[in-house]
């Protein structure tokens, strides 16, 4: 007895040690006095407890495993006997939660009712984490893109808000303004796009309430969006790391969060892969100490790799609890999903053979397969390809033969970070409600965005990573509804796509699109490919010259990446540019960015006034006769840009920099803008002579 009583004092010693210097880290020597200091079991320390997950048939993990890797927790014995004991009650449906006053009556309307959003049962993670969000308990919910996570948090957040007895809620029935330092909780997503359709879920969710929802995004919402802020109050906000931050750490805006009481971090693990860390931690500096104003600390994510875990030892209190409701046994979605493999003859063979998935799609459903109506999103690897793209698209739209086709009612849409954020949002509200059509997408789409009934997913060129492939093929196949998955790669991308999309389920496909394999420049009439030949010969005849130039440098970067062979890329590159655009020669780039790039020797590349014609001086080209000066952008990385130059010469915050902040130059001068980690494949749109 002696023996265990010595064991049992020792086992008790370590864990508050544990717990003090996990306190320490985070909240400072005080709390950690407070904290390991012997206490009895009040209903409060017994609520902090490890709490209860998801048996074994709900989750892949064990009853009650927790990713947290101090000892403070239970042994998995111990915690499976704690987890038996107190298994809270389930809830399976909304209306439930309404009859027995855990949620507010006005949102559980809001959310059941036929008129508004019409939804009745909870998903798994709703069921699994909303109760003990409203007990104010931090979570690490784990679960894929599309399973109801938002409203998992929205729901619990804003009845913590309508709970906070600082609030006065007769004020709020009034609708009344609030003070821009009335923030009680804040969510934190990684692209705007992602933010917008949260702030509208919320919205839909907090009707009725007095709840004030507000955004705090990049691009050309910045001003509005504070504006409403200052002018109407905010009790949730929702934004983009880079806008929060230049937004709360500007004593000028007013805005601040005295109050906060909820923390969210919404697709953990793509704010960290994005570098947001540094920006995150700084905005915690920005909200109240903890140590003083307790906070309650949200995470949600599709994956919880080391960097995330990371995060979570620094941000979740320690005895936070992980819900996973990603099965081990469950077959991922880009593994269900059919996936095929197209080559092309050429990168011109692309945007063909695009339409002609879509032509024989509609003529299977016109021939009586039960198929849904046609709705792709298209992924490009540059944001000038999106748009040319578009373009190309819509000009043939506007035909006379296509609007008597099989594909008539075929909306043509386009997302990427040129666009302002008004037309961003506009576009991805527009593609919800189709019932057919095609968006063009940069990758702002590929993560966290819920767009119904697409039925394929198609990637023109390989992506920059395996990671980058699967995501996007995450955005078909979901809520239970078959999709499609399609590739069209160059035969010059060959080994890069073996070693970048490993042991993927990748079938190649040789037969189903004739304009995969034509020759454009010599497509006789009698080929299945006439038809659509044509019309993209007649579509790029209408695109503006400044446009291809864009899109060919804009492939420049990625194209010589994914290439064994740069010139096979020049040459691939060239027969885009002369038999898919129409134009006479390939465009000259400045010779700088030939030398950056080691294409100053390259046979097919036009640099200044000849081929391969050297410069030794250095500097960016400063183009001809327009006052341009050259430079790059790299494109999309959703919401951290990068410097731009446009407009005036002085400097000014923001423009389409995304999220980050930093600087926007002024005039027709160059520069750069950041675009994907990893890839030096965007647009340099400035670098050329035509």
């Amino acid at each position: 007895m002696a023996r265990i009583s010595f064991f049992s004092s020792s086992f008790i010693f370590h864990r508050h040690y544990l717990i003090m210097l996990s306190t320490i880290r985070r909240f400072g020597a005080s709390s950690a006095l407070r904290a390991s200091a012997p206490r009895t079991l009040s209903a409060r320390s017994v609520a902090q407890l490890p709490k209860w997950q998801a048996p074994a048939s709900l989750s892949s993990l064990s009853a009650i495993r927790s990713l947290h890797s101090s000892p403070t927790l239970f042994s998995a014995e111990a915690a499976q006997a704690h987890a038996e004991q107190t298994e809270p009650r389930r809830h399976t449906e909304f209306a439930a939660l309404g009859s027995e006053g855990i949620i507010n009556e006005n949102v559980i309307k809001n959310i059941i009712q036929p008129d508004r959003m019409n939804i009745s049962t909870m998903t798994e993670v709703q069921s699994l984490t909303l109760n003990e969000i409203v007990k104010g308990n931090d979570i690490l919910a784990q679960a894929k893109t599309g399973t109801g996570k938002t409203l998992a948090f929205l729901v619990p957040t804003l009845q913590n808000i309508l709970n906070d007895p600082s609030i006065d809620l007769k004020a709020l029935a009034r609708r009344r303004r609030s003070a821009p330092t009335e923030i009680r909780a804040l969510i934190i997503s990684p692209t705007r796009e992602l933010a917008e359709q949260i702030a509208v879920e919320a919205k839909k969710v907090a009707f009725g309430t007095g709840v004030i929802v507000q955004t705090a995004v990049g691009g050309t919402a910045k001003r509005a969006g504070l504006q409403k802020i200052q002018n109407e109050g905010c009790h949730l906000l929702i934004g983009t790391p880079g806008r929060l931050k230049d937004i709360l750490s500007d004593p000028w805006t007013g805005v601040s969060a005295p109050k906060l009481n909820t923390l969210i971090l919404d697709e953990a693990d793509r704010l960290l892969d994005q570098g947001f860390s540094a920006d995150i931690e700084e905005i915690q500096t920005l909200l109240p100490n903890p140590n003083e104003v307790d906070r309650q600390t949200l995470m949600f994510s599709a994956t919880v790799p080391r960097e995330v875990m990371q995060m979570v030892r620094q941000t979740l209190k320690p005895d936070f609890q992980h819900v996973n409701t990603v099965r081990e046994d469950e077959v991922p979605t880009h593994e269900r999903v059919p996936q095929k493999l197209v080559y092309l003859r050429g990168l011109e063979n692309g945007l063909p053979a695009l339409m002609d998935l879509a032509k024989s799609w509609q003529a299977r459903r016109e021939a009586g397969e039960d198929l849904r109506p046609f709705k792709a999103i298209a992924y490009f690897n540059s944001t000038a390809e999106t748009k040319i793209s578009a373009d190309a698209f819509n000009n043939i739209r506007r035909t006379r033969e296509f609007r008597d086709s099989n594909l008539s009612n075929l909306s043509i849409l386009e997302i990427n970070s040129r666009l302002t954020q008004q037309a961003r949002t506009r576009s991805a509200d527009s593609f919800r409600r189709a019932t057919e059509g095609i968006l063009f997408s940069s990758d702002v789409t590929a993560r966290g965005m819920d767009f119904p009934n697409v039925t394929h997913v198609v990637q023109i060129g390989i992506p920059r990573d395996r990671e980058t492939y699967i995501h996007r093929i995450g955005r078909t196949g979901r809520a239970g509804k078959e999709g499609e998955g399609w590739l069209f790669a160059h035969q010059g991308e060959r080994d890069s796509m073996r070693r970048r999309l490993r042991n993927l389920p990748l079938g190649i496909d040789s037969t189903t699109l004739p304009s995969a394999s034509a020759d454009l420049a010599n497509v006789t009439e009698d080929s299945p490919a006439f038809e659509t030949v044509n019309q993209f010969k007649e579509a790029f005849e209408q695109v503006e010259t400044g446009a291809k130039v864009a899109s060919y440098m804009g492939q420049l970067g990625t194209t010589t990446g994914n290439f064994g062979d740069k010139r096979d890329a020049v040459q691939a590159l060239n027969n885009l540019y002369v038999k898919g655009y129409g134009m006479p020669s390939p465009p000259e780039i400045s010779p700088r960015v030939a030398q950056l790039m080691g294409l100053n020797r390259i046979e097919g590349v036009r640099v200044g006034n000849g081929m391969r014609s050297r410069d030794d001086s250095g500097g960016f080209s400063r183009g001809s006769g327009s006052d341009r000066r050259g430079g790059f952008d790299r494109g999309d990385r959703g919401d951290r840009g990068g410097f731009s130059r446009g407009g005036d010469r002085g400097f000014s915050r923001g423009g389409d920099r995304g999220d980050r902040g930093g600087f926007s130059r002024g005039g027709d001068r160059g520069g750069y803008s950041r675009g994907p980690r990893r890839a030096l494949d965007e647009d340099f749109t400035n670098s050329f002579r035509f």
